[in-house]
C-alpha cells in the first residue's frame, strides 16, 4: 500500500530535522538534510523500503536501502504497533544518509481508510 503525496511532504519535514529546529511554516531548515539531497532513485528506494516495513514488517524487523550511484542509504526499523481510533498503527525508527548528512528519528504511521499509510504525531 503506497502512501500518498501528502505523506512524502510530511516525511520530508519529519525526517529532515528535529522538530525544535522549525518554527511554524518555516521549512528553510530542510535545505541541508539527507532527504533534500535524495535523487529520484533514492526516493524510490526509500519509498519501497518504507512501504515494505509498514505493510509486512514485524516488531524488531529492520530493512536497509542503499544506492551505489548516489551513495545515499538508510535503515527503517519497526519498533512497535499500537492502537489508535480502532486502527493498528506503527512506530518506526528511520535513519537516512546522503551527501555527508545524516538524520534519525522515530515516526508514527497509521493506515488510511482509502489504503496506504499516513504520518501521524
Amino acid at each position: 500500500m503506497p502512501f500518498d503525496t501528502r505523506i512524502r511532504r510530511g516525511l520530508m519535514i519529519a525526517l529532515l530535522a528535529a522538530a525544535t529546529q522549525a518554527s511554524a511554516g518555516d521549512y528553510t531548515f530542510m535545505t541541508d538534510t539527507p532527504y533534500s539531497y535524495f535523487s529520484k532513485e533514492d526516493h524510490a528506494l526509500f519509498d519501497a523500503t518504507l512501504n515494505e516495513v509498514l505493510d509486512k514488517g514485524v516488531i524488531g524487523d529492520a530493512r536497509t536501502w542503499s544506492n551505489p550511484k548516489s551513495k545515499a542509504s538508510g535503515e527503517i526499523k519497526m519498533l512497535k504497533n499500537y492502537q489508535s481510533a480502532g486502527a493498528t498503527c506503527r512506530t518506526l525508527f528511520i535513519a537516512n544518509k546522503a551527501k555527508g548528512r545524516s538524520a534519525t528519528g522515530k515516526y508514527n504511521f497509521c493506515p488510511k481508510e482509502s489504503g496506504g499509510w499516513t504520518l501521524t504525531r
